[in-house]
């Protein structure tokens, strides 16, 4: 999915820029994706921007939208 954005040539190394830790950036979305998982009362996630540098990805600003979910009860337990 990564080589599939349109920018991603800049993760190649762009102007003589080293290039981005690629592996640091699919990590990232896969902890996402996981923590939204776990979590179903997160509604939103918006991530604007995230730095791949050269070692590692940093998120450097974070949105998270939380909405009301049901509660989740106990096996056997009556509402």
């Amino acid at each position: 999915m990564i080589p599939s954005l349109k920018t991603y040539p800049m993760l190649e190394g762009y102007r003589g820029a080293p290039p981005g830790d690629v592996a640091a950036l699919e990590d990232l979305l896969v902890r996402l994706g996981r923590m939204a998982d776990d979590l179903p009362q997160i509604a939103e996630l918006d991530f604007n921007p995230v730095m791949v540098q050269q070692h590692g990805a940093v998120i450097v600003d974070a949105r998270v939208r939380i909405a009301a979910t049901a509660p989740v009860l106990p096996p056997g337990a009556r509402r």
